[in-house]
C-alpha cells in the first residue's frame, strides 16, 4: 500500500514564504541602491518587491476599434449592401471631372487636385480652361507647384491628343492645332505674376520635363513646317505634279466638295488653287506658332 506524501505544515509554508520575501526584498534594496534612486522610490521598490504582478489572460484579443463612420447612427454595423453603396458613391465622387472653367486660381487648384486624378483628366481640364482663362486667373501669381504640374501634364499628353486629332480630322491640321494650344498655354503662364521665380523653384526635375516638352514641340513644328512648305510649293504651280499619296487626294477632294477650284480626283489629279490656299493657311499657322515658340524659349530660360 502506497503511503501518502506528508502534508506540509503551516509553519513550514510560512517559513518558506518568509525566506522568499526576505530574498526578493534584499534584491530590491540592492537594485535600488545600484540605481541611485531617492528615498521615496527606494521605499516603493522595496514595499512591493514580494508582490506578484497581475497579468491579463492570454486569451483576451484586443481588436482595433473601427472608425466612427463604419457604424450607423444607432451604433450598429451597416450591412454589406450599405458599405458597397458607400464605396460606389466614393468612387463616383472621385471620378467626377470639372465641367466648367474656374473663376479664380484657388478654384483651379481645388478642381485640379480633387476632380482630375489622372494626367488625361488634367489635360482635358486645361482644354476646358483655355489659355485666356489661365492668363486671367494667374495674373497675380502662379506657384511653382502648379506651373510644374501643368508642364508635366502637357509633356505627357499633348502628343497622344495630337495624334488622335490628326486621325479624327484626316490630316486636316489637328496635330498642329494641338501644338498651337500647348504654345498658347505656355504663353499664358509666362504672363503670370512672379513667373520667373516660379520657374526657378521648379527644381531640376521640373526643368528636365520642361526641356523635354520644348524638344517635342520643336521637332513637331519643324516637321510641320517642312510638310506644309512642300505642299505650298507644290500647290503654287498652275500645273503641278501628281499627288504622291492617298492623303493628298483625300485633302484636295475634301476641298473640292466645299466648292473650291480643285480638279476632280483621279489618277491624274492636279493640285489646284484650293489646295494651294489650304497649304498657305497651314504654313501661316506654322509660322505663327514657331514665332511664339521662339519667344517662349527666351521666357522659360531655354535659349541654348
Amino acid at each position: 500500500m502506497e503511503s501518502r506524501p506528508p502534508k506540509s505544515s503551516k509553519e513550514l509554508a510560512n517559513a518558506v514564504y518568509d525566506d522568499f520575501k526576505r530574498k526578493v526584498i534584499d534584491a530590491a534594496k540592492k537594485r535600488a541602491v545600484s540605481q541611485n534612486v531617492d528615498y521615496e522610490t527606494f521605499k516603493n521598490m522595496v514595499s512591493v518587491a514580494h508582490l506578484k504582478p497581475l497579468q491579463a489572460p492570454n486569451t483576451v484579443k484586443h481588436e482595433p476599434t473601427a472608425p466612427a463612420w463604419h457604424f450607423n447612427a444607432d451604433g450598429s454595423r451597416p450591412s454589406t449592401t450599405s458599405e458597397e453603396q458607400a464605396a460606389a458613391a466614393a468612387r463616383l465622387l472621385s471620378s467626377r471631372e470639372a465641367q466648367g472653367p474656374p473663376s479664380t486660381s484657388g478654384d483651379f487648384t481645388r478642381e485640379w487636385r480633387r476632380s482630375c486624378p489622372t494626367l488625361e483628366s488634367k489635360y482635358r481640364y486645361l482644354q476646358i480652361c483655355g489659355p485666356h482663362t489661365l492668363r486671367s486667373i494667374f495674373k497675380v501669381e502662379v506657384s511653382s507647384e502648379v506651373l510644374k504640374g501643368i508642364i508635366e501634364v502637357l509633356e505627357a499628353c499633348w502628343q497622344s491628343h495630337a495624334g488622335a486629332a490628326e486621325e479624327e480630322e484626316h490630316g486636316e491640321g489637328g496635330a498642329l492645332r494641338q501644338a498651337s494650344f500647348v504654345v498658347e498655354v505656355l504663353e499664358s503662364l509666362a504672363a503670370a505674376g512672379r513667373f520667373g521665380l516660379a520657374v526657378k523653384l521648379m527644381g531640376p526635375q521640373g526643368t528636365k520635363v520642361l526641356k523635354s516638352l520644348f524638344d517635342q514641340l520643336s521637332e513637331a513644328l519643324n516637321a510641320a513646317d517642312a510638310v506644309h512648305s512642300f505642299s505650298l510649293h507644290q500647290g503654287g504651280d498652275d500645273i503641278g505634279p501628281k499627288a504622291d499619296s492617298a492623303e493628298q487626294e483625300k485633302s484636295c477632294w475634301h476641298e473640292s466638295e466645299q466648292g473650291k477650284n480643285v480638279s476632280s480626283p483621279g489618277p491624274d489629279m492636279i493640285v489646284g488653287e484650293g489646295c494651294s490656299s489650304s497649304a498657305a493657311a497651314a504654313a501661316g499657322l506654322v509660322s505663327s506658332v514657331k514665332d511664339g515658340f521662339v519667344r517662349l524659349r527666351q521666357l522659360y530660360g531655354l535659349t541654348s
